[in-house]
Formats: structure tokens, sequence, C-alpha cells
């Protein structure tokens, strides 16, 4: 066990030089909230635990580990993947432990070999190349972590449950793993709510509900009724009824039955890219994935779905001859029902696979048993399985090293995504970053065209024309007024999300800086253009920025955020910067109004440090009051 977590050590140390990418800026690098210091204060600390908006739930355990990374080591990419490499080696002896205690349920009598079957499972698990951005994606440490108390879940849940079946106690162990491993699970990422209908799973498979002496226990029933099925018919009832049915989902270029029938194939691509990876096709970015809008459009659709009835009915069929091999292919189709269903996701993750390619590499841990377990058939069995562990580690760290240096990263990745507009626009970013920005460098040529290039890519959003927008102005180049033109348009194509709001922040930002000297009808314009889908709080809160502080009118700016409050009314920067601007102007009952506002927001007192900075602001603003301050 010490060799092989040195040996994932090696592997994913590979690439520890690598940078932030994608995900990992709006929330870790322009997340200002998580970088505190040891001495801020327990407060500061609450905050920076709350500060993401990436789920309802906020996901405090995560973020907090970020915002102890911070304050540690900086906002240092290095720093923070190498404790995703710690928590993906914990992990790796979690599944170790959680393979070796499913097969002495199936097979009590050959301990030693169990230990080396479930050390081979947690290898090819932890050396998978799909596993690599569960690692080194900085940011899916959300996804890890929570699967450090899914893995930890099942192991207590088996734990207490051998002894319910032996000795008729057990419950302390079972419920901490099947209720307490869930709710610090659900902390890091909601994944964690899988943790029960995975040891739903095994009571299927393997334990069938028994008990003392065999009997069936009514009070597993019970417990599962409480915390699944109960929970789940609650979350279908608040979910399902807001799904569009003939229409596509807000934001997203497909609807249900388009996203179901994709999925479907999604599911597929997952299934080869685990069992068979090739570095060709393994990537970050996956919006070039082809949307099915038929059974036959395209053909696989179809096939996809007749292959998953029919592993469906092979775990069912296996149940009783190879339990662990039904397990684990339901395991692989649970571990997808949050993310491959309903839920209007994006349709492709790699790192969506943590558990479910642990699931997958269960079912080949049973021919290995069979295999292993006759003695002409040992030996060659143990030479397959070692050679899939030094194809997968090989592949692992050949895939490490692309993620090695921010330009590399982005080259491979746009060379094999051509179509992907956010490859093609990391690449053109990463060559932007490299040019200063100064006319006499080398890569600006090569940047603008590159960014040209990201802009006629099939569902491009508005930052390559943006980012053209502020490269040109910023090395006092002019720009060209065909992307002003293709940055509206994107806007007007694109309902808001993450990539147009950047693309807004952006300019609005070099403008502030007076790094950029932009046109005030066309930055006009590319609001109108933003809003044209509805009044989206995020961009209102944008213009009123540039309202403010570049047209200085304040009263505009004023009405924009006040709006933007109205729409959000649980998002604190909104509060926070009505507070500034009306102590500002001089309505300090309209500002405290809004420092009360705050308050009620963070229900634990985590936004109670920045009231009362606020509070202080106002102080200084009624000793020295300047009404034209903006």
């Amino acid at each position: 066990m010490l060799g092989l977590l040195a040996l994932v050590a090696a592997v994913y140390a590979t690439g520890l030089g690598g940078g932030f990418v994608f995900d990992d800026y709006p929330n870790i690098v322009h997340n200002t909230r998580l970088q505190v210091h040891w001495d801020s204060g327990w407060r500061a600390w609450l905050a920076a635990a709350f500060s993401s908006n990436s789920s309802i739930l906020q996901r405090p355990l995560a973020s907090l580990s970020f915002a102890l990374n911070i304050a540690a080591a900086g906002l240092d990419p290095g720093w923070m993947k190498l404790t995703n490499i710690a928590i993906h080696m914990l992990n790796t002896c979690l599944v170790f432990g959680l393979a070796r205690r499913l097969l002495a349920v199936i097979d009590k009598p050959d301990a030693s070999r169990h230990d080396r079957i479930a050390l081979w499972v947690a290898a090819i698990w932890a050396l998978n190349p799909i596993n690599l951005t569960a690692v080194l994606f900085v940011v899916q440490r959300m996804e890890s972590l929570s699967h450090t108390f899914v893995f930890l879940g099942l192991c207590l849940y088996l734990d207490g449950r051998q002894q319910l079946i032996a000795q008729g106690k057990g419950w302390t162990r079972l419920l901490a793993g099947l209720i307490g491993c869930t709710i610090v699970g659900l902390t890091a990422k909601e994944s964690a709510l899988l943790l029960p209908l995975y040891a739903l799973c095994i009571e299927w498979a393997l334990l069938r509900f028994r008990g003392l002496n065999g009997q069936r226990d009514w009070r597993l029933w019970a417990a599962y009724m409480l915390v699944l099925v109960l929970p789940g018919l609650f979350g279908l009832a608040w979910l399902l009824p807001s799904l569009p049915v003939d229409e596509h989902f807000p934001g997203r270029d497909f609807g249900l039955i388009e996203r179901l029938m994709t999925e479907a194939r999604v599911l597929m691509s997952y299934l080869r890219w685990t069992l068979l990876p090739d570095l060709g096709q393994l990537s970050l970015y996956h919006d070039d994935y082809l949307v099915s809008r038929g059974l036959l459009a395209p053909a696989s659709t179809l096939l996809s779905l007749l292959i998953i009835a029919a592993l469906l009915v092979a775990a069912v069929l296996l149940r009783r001859r190879w339990p662990l091999a039904a397990l684990g292919i339901v395991w692989f189709f649970c571990a997808h029902l949050l993310t491959a269903t309903v839920v209007p996701l994006e349709l492709v993750y790699e790192h969506r696979n943590y558990f479910s390619s642990f699931a997958l590499f269960l079912v080949l841990g049973v021919p290995l048993q069979f295999a292993t377990g006759r003695i002409g058939q040992r030996n060659g069995a143990w030479a397959i399985a070692l050679l899939l562990v030094v194809l997968y580690g090989s592949l692992a760290t050949l895939r490490a090293r692309e993620w090695s240096n921010p330009l590399l990263h982005s080259m491979t990745e746009a060379a094999r995504h051509p179509a992907s507009p956010r490859a093609t626009y990391g690449l053109a970013w990463d060559l932007v970053v490299l040019s200063d920005y100064s006319p006499e460098s080398p890569y600006l040529k090569p940047a603008l065209a590159a960014l040209e290039r990201a802009m006629q890519v099939d569902g491009a959003t508005p930052l390559p024309a943006a980012t053209a927008i502020i490269a040109a102005s910023r090395s006092g180049l002019p720009a060209n007024p065909h992307w002003w033109d293709n940055l509206q348009d994107r806007l007007r194509d694109t309902p808001p999300g993450p990539q147009p709001r950047s693309a807004l922040a952006s300019l609005v930002n070099c403008s502030l800086q007076h790094h950029c000297n932009l046109p005030a009808p066309e930055m006009r314009a590319m609001f109108a253009a933003a809003l044209s889908h509805g009044r989206d709080p995020e961009v209102l809160s944008i213009q009123g920025n540039y309202a403010l502080n570049t047209l200085g009118d304040p009263s505009l700016a004023a009405q924009l955020w006040e709006e933007a409050a109205r729409l959000a009314p649980n998002v604190a920067e909104y509060q926070i910067t009505l507070a500034r601007l009306y102590f500002a102007s001089g309505q300090p009952e309209r500002a405290h109004a809004s420092i009360e506002e705050l308050r009620r927001m963070g229900k634990l007192g985590q936004n109670e440090l920045l009231a009362r900075e606020l509070e202080q602001l106002g102080e200084q603003a009624a000793a020295f009051p300047q009404p034209n301050r903006h």
C-alpha cells in the first residue's frame, strides 16, 4: 500500500507546475473572501467557508480548505494541487478498504487474496487517467473531498452491517456512515447525496437486508425510507414541475428529451474512456460534444440506450452468481443519476467518474478473483492485471505532464478539440498572457489570430471578441469593428451565464483601470445585447459599476444595483455595493438598511465582519462628508 501511494504521488506530482484553469478563476482566484490570514478572526474564516456561489449549499468544507491553502501558501496553484494529491492518496486508502470489505462479504475464506485484489482495484482506480481532472483541476477538490466521505461512509456502513449480522448490534457505525458521512460530504459537494443509494445497492446485491440469524431486519427498511426514499420523493416533487418538456433549458441548446438521449451516449463514452483510456479523447473540455436530436441522430444514441438496457438486465441476472459484478454495474449508473438525468447541468465532465470508475474496476475484480483462484491461471492473470496498472499509470503520467505547463496544456486541448469554444479560447488567452499586451511581443499577433479563430467556432462565447478588444486597446492597436459586432451578436445569442458575464466584467474592469479607452456607444450596445434575454442581476451589477465609475452617473448606478438586489435578494455583494454607494451619496439610512439586510443573509454570522467594516466606512463618511465622491 505504501508503494502504491508513493507511485500515485509520483505520477500526479508531474502536473504540479501547471496553473489555474477554467472554473478555478471564479471559484478561487477571483473569490476575495477566500483570501484570509491566520489572524483574520473567526468571522472572516466563516465568511470564507460560505463564500461559494456554486450551489445553494455553498460547499463550506471545500471552500474552507481553499482558504487554508491560501493562508498557508498564498494563491499558489502548486500547493493547492499538492493538497488535492494528498486527498486522492487518502481516497486510494479508502478505496482499498472498501474493496477489501466487499470482497470479504462474498468470499470469506481467503483474506490474503482479498488484500491483493483490493490493492489492484485501488491501484487501477487511483492511476486511471480519467480521474486526473478530479486531482489536478484545483476546484474539483470539491468532488474528491466529497468522495472521501462517500468512501468512508460505505466502509463504516459495511462494518456496522457485519456487526449487525454477527452480533445483532452495529447501528452506531451503520448510521454514522449512512447519515453522518452523507451530511459532512454534502459540505464539500452534492455528490455525497448518493451515498445512501450506494448503500442500498449493497443491500440489493450482497446483504439482502439480513440481520442476526439471517433474518430480514425491518429496521433497515425503515432507515432507508427515512434517509433515501422520502427525501428522494420530496426532491423529485420539487424538481420535476419546473422541468421544460417541449423547450430548451434556460441557457442550454438542448431540452429534457435531448439531454436524456445525449447522456446515454455520454455514459457509453465514460465507459470507454475509463476502461480503454485514449489521451486523444480525454480532455478538460467537452463542450463540443454532439447533442442527440433523435434516436438516430446520431445512430449511436439508440445503440447506447440498448447497451444501457442490456447492462441493467445483466446486473439483475448476475446478482446471484456474481453479486459483486452486479453491484459494480448498478453503481456505475447510480453514480451518474445527479449529473446525467434531468438536472440541466453541462453534458460532459470527466471528474463525474470519480466513483463510477471504481464501480467499473470492481466489476473487473470479479474475473481476476476467479482466475487467481485457479492454480493454472493464477500467474497469467496477475501478469495481465499488473500490465493494466502499468498502462494506466503510464497514460496518467503523460497526461499529468500535459498539465504541468499552462501553454502546453492549452495547446494540447485546442489540438484535440478544434471545434471546442473553450479549448480554442483557452489557447488564445494563454498567448495573450504571454504577450503582456506589448506591441513588440512575438506572441501578440498569434494571440489576435487565435482569438479570431475562436470567434468563428460554432457555439463560441463572447469571451474571444471581448479579449481581442482588450488586447488591441491595451497594446495601442485599433480594435476591429467586426469584434464589437461579434461580441454583441454572441451576447444576443447566448443567455447570461459565466462566460458572457466574464466578458462584460473584463471590458468594464479594463476601462476602470484606465488600461482601455472603450467607446461609450459600443459599451451601451453591449449591455443592451446582454439584457435582451431579460434582467439578469449580475449583468445589471456590472453595468452599474460601469455607470458609476466610467460614466459618472451615480443615480443610474443606484437604480441598476437596486434592481439587481431585488432580483437576487440573497447575494451579499449587491448589498455591500449599495451600502457603499448610499454612504458616498449622503444616504446613511438606506446604507444601514442594506447593512442589516447583509446581516440577515449571514445567518451564522459570516457577514458580520463585512457589516462592521461598512459601518466604519459610514462613520468616516459622516465625519468627512464628500457628496461628490463615487
